[in-house]
């Protein structure tokens, strides 16, 4: 089991993540809510999943009240 000091150094930055894509996102189309209010999720998909293989892991942004993802970041490694 990993203790929460290796996992916290492992995962990226929320506010990072805002300070870099807040300009781009959009609000939600729906209920209007602004970006910096939607949640803001880093999802890595699996390699076999995805058509394009460096486009497989970013920031999502999630409207949690229209259940809508809105935008789709992706991070280059």
């Amino acid at each position: 089991m990993f203790s929460e000091d290796k996992r916290d150094r492992n995962m990226p930055s929320v506010e990072q993540a805002k300070k870099k894509y807040l300009q781009q996102a959009i609000p939600c189309p729906l209920c209007k809510t602004p970006p910096e209010e939607l949640s803001w999720v880093y999802l890595v998909i699996p390699r076999w999943a995805c058509k394009n293989a460096d486009e497989n892991e970013g920031w999502i942004t999630i409207c949690d009240r229209c259940k809508l993802q809105i935008d789709f970041f992706v991070e280059k490694k």
